[in-house]
């Protein structure tokens, strides 16, 4: 069997068959983390658009909020103040029933 790593006076000297090995392996191992590195790249990018079109919906949708906000309240003030409306026309008709009631009982006891 042939040796594959020799140390000598030179320094390391690796067999032939082993060299070539480590060089493909350290050039698929590139080639894997560039690939990965390329599938994280994508992902982030499709997270960052997927955000930013989550924020633009949200941003819409807070808009709609506050226009339905200030709808309710113009909603509201409009039905208090038909409330107030009701009232006066309540205490009105009480006043002229009480009108009414003292004028016939004036009528009818002379």
């Amino acid at each position: 069997m042939t040796q594959r790593i020799e140390n000598s006076d030179r320094g390391i000297t690796l067999n032939k068959g082993l060299a070539w090995t480590m060089a493909c392996g350290m050039v698929g191992a590139g080639l894997w983390v560039g690939m990965q590195l390329a599938s994280v790249t994508t992902k982030m990018d499709q997270i960052s658009d997927v955000s930013v079109e989550a924020a633009s919906a949200r941003l819409s949708l807070e808009v709609r909020i506050r226009s339905l906000e200030n709808t309710m309240a113009q909603t509201r003030v409009q039905f208090e103040t038909l409330y107030q409306s009701l009232q006066e026309i309540k205490a009105d008709q009480r006043e002229s029933t009480t009108l009414l009631r003292r004028i016939l009982n004036e009528r009818i006891t002379p």
